[in-house]
């Protein structure tokens, strides 16, 4: 087995468990809310819906719910006629499937790629990106998008930024219903599962962050390696990262869910953000290129 095809068998397991996952703390949260308001078998069965519609939606909707979130918008080919035959070329010299192009009107320089496979792959770059870089540099970033599209990653990264928004509502509802419960308002259900619902909102999050971050760092590396192949030169690619992390332009429209899917890490924050990262350092990542050239 190549290391294109191990990569992706990984994914494909990794989104088996991500699955499984979501469906535990689905049915973790329904458990809660049941026995606090007396639903009962119903309040379970309906969490197991709920736990298949989240799933459903997420895998096949994930591409489409990002790209909305993020404000993206379907590039034409006579908007920017460089940059799209460009992709085009480096598609074909590499035997990849052209991805749809997407553009952020934003003054930050950053890229993503999103879909379940190749035939239903999209790559997004900010409008900053496309006037500030070079050519060369920006075929360097979408190398390295093009390479999450081959390994698969953006099945996995896709569906666990959707699946963490929708836990974050779960939570948040889960909170609420702790309030209305302690309130005084049904006191037939245990004296202590308020404590535990209180406890699950808390811990959700955390879990949420270091999912993202054991989904992240590691394929980032594999991803400017593989990219640097693809766009033909590492170089391009570090450069393009330096200029990248030297830019401080905000992207208000990420958040922490959509945040692992882009090439640097739109959320520019203190010693927490920079701890809790789904990225690895960029630095880091530089001097890993420039020794492959």
């Amino acid at each position: 087995m190549n290391n294109v095809n191990k990569t992706m068998f990984i994914n494909e397991l990794k989104l088996v468990f991500f699955i499984s996952l979501t469906s535990a703390i689905i049915l973790f949260f329904g458990y809660i809310i049941s026995e606090m308001f007396g639903f009962g078998l119903d309040g379970i069965l309906i969490s197991l819906l709920l736990a298949a519609g989240v799933n459903f939606f997420s895998y096949f909707f994930s591409k489409n719910i990002v790209l909305k979130s993020q404000g993206a918008i379907r590039m034409k080919e006579e908007e920017y006629p460089e940059y799209y035959n460009n992709v085009k070329i480096m598609c074909e010299r590499n035997n990849i499937i052209m991805p749809e192009l997407y553009y952020i009107n934003n003054s930050s320089l950053n890229a993503f790629a999103t879909g379940r496979n190749q035939k239903n792959a999209a790559v997004v770059v900010t409008s900053g990106l496309l006037k500030t870089l070079p050519m060369n540099e920006i075929m360097g970033v979408i190398g390295h998008e093009l390479s999450h599209i081959v390994h698969k990653d953006i099945m996995i990264t896709s569906f666990v930024s959707t699946l963490v928004g929708y836990i974050t509502i779960l939570a948040t509802v889960l909170r609420n219903a702790s309030i209305y419960n302690t309130s005084g308002r049904n006191r037939n259900s245990s004296s202590a599962l308020p404590l535990l619902a209180l406890t699950a909102t808390i811990i959700t999050p955390v879990v949420a962050t270091l999912i993202r971050m054991a989904v992240s760092r590691s394929r980032e590396y594999m991803a400017d390696a593989t990219g640097g192949q693809i766009c033909g030169n590492p170089h391009d690619l570090a450069s393009a990262l330096y200029r990248i992390s030297h830019n401080g332009s905000a992207m208000p429209m990420a958040n922490e869910a959509v945040a692992p899917l882009y090439i640097s890490n739109p959320l520019r924050g203190g010693i927490l953000s920079n701890l809790f990262s789904t990225h690895p350092d960029i630095e880091d990542r530089i001097k890993r290129l420039e020794n492959m050239v």
